[in-house]
């Protein structure tokens, strides 16, 4: 399955881009996201839809739309990469990470687009991320902090009259949307598939900072974020395991003093004595105690695949 090669004359018309959209949950979510990217302006986006659940219809696909169907959950990672290759075989110099809980505005990737073709520094470029009917900021770029999780979304839940009025760089690109050089994601390899999801942007990020590329929020390119939909919401039990698990996985691998610092004061010492504020709570209590679980995990070396997501979701425990 090959997505069709870029001829020259559309390169120089419009950016040609391959949105790589991972689906697993809700068919008509990944169907919408899909056509909300078809619908772009200014560009020609093509759509790379991996169905990691098995669950997308063979037919009554939207035009410029490519199913691949691998017959497992690859996760996130995986499923980028898969899309990285095709782009690669396409001649597509642009590759779009895309959440099925993300909606772009129609002028969004030709805004990240020509962003991207004005200046080399740059491998990849985000939009602000809205939230609420687009009155609220949902991100405004990632950045890595001294506090719990390691990272931060900038002014998030602040009131949209608030976003910046100017370019920013950033530390790293939110994976709900972000667009990309594609020669500089296969200069890393692509992403890092031991993560599965969760972690991989952040781990991105501070690879492609550490070859001395640039990260660019563009705030008036807009997308609309509900936030992880497909591991059931911002304080599910799934989430909270595979960032527990996650973790783990940065600091050996891009960790610096203070981010270990930072795990140990912020995240790993206080989850012991905040455990009695949930206990009135069966939800939160149910992710803290799956994140303490994946937290165990993750010290000793263990990493995440489709059979913890299967096992979360079936309530069999993490």
């Amino acid at each position: 399955m090959q997505v069709p090669e870029v001829r020259e004359r559309e390169s120089r018309e419009r950016p040609v881009i391959l949105a790589v959209l991972p689906h697993f949950g809700s068919g008509e979510r990944s169907l919408e996201a899909a056509r909300a990217l078809r619908a772009s302006r200014g560009v020609d986006c093509r759509v790379f839809l991996v169905d990691n659940d098995g669950g997308l219809p063979e037919e009554g696909l939207p035009e410029g739309v490519v199913v691949d169907r691998p017959g497992r959950n690859l996760g996130f990672c995986e499923a980028v990469n898969r899309g990285l290759r095709e782009a690669a075989a396409g001649g597509i110099p642009y590759l779009c990470l895309a959440n099925d809980d993300a909606l772009p505005d129609p002028d969004c990737l030709r805004a990240l687009a020509t962003a991207l073709e004005g200046d080399e520094d740059l491998a990849g470029v985000g939009p602000l991320l809205t939230c609420e009917g687009g009155t609220r900021i949902w991100s405004a770029g990632a950045f890595f902090r001294f506090g719990p999780n390691l990272v931060r979304h900038a002014l998030a839940g602040r009131p949209i009259e608030e976003a910046p009025g100017r370019p920013l760089s950033v530390g790293y690109l939110p994976g709900a949307l972000a667009l990309y050089r594609r020669s500089d994601l296969e200069s890393l390899g692509g992403l890092d598939e031991g993560y599965f999801m969760y972690y991989e942007d952040a781990d991105l990020g501070r690879r492609l900072r550490a070859r001395g590329r640039g990260l660019v929020l563009l705030p008036w390119a807009r997308a609309a974020h509900e936030g992880s939909l497909a591991s059931g919401g911002g304080a599910s039990p799934l989430r909270k395991y595979l960032m527990g698990v996650n973790v783990w996985r940065f600091l050996r691998r891009q960790g610096r003093p203070a981010d270990w610092l930072a795990f140990l004061c912020c995240d790993l010492l206080p989850w012991l004595p905040a455990l009695p504020l949930f206990l009135a709570d069966g939800r939160r209590l149910r992710a803290h105690l799956s994140k303490g679980r994946g937290l165990v995990r993750g010290f000793f070396g263990g990493g995440v695949g489709p059979e913890d997501v299967a096992r979360i979701l079936e309530g069999r425990g993490a």
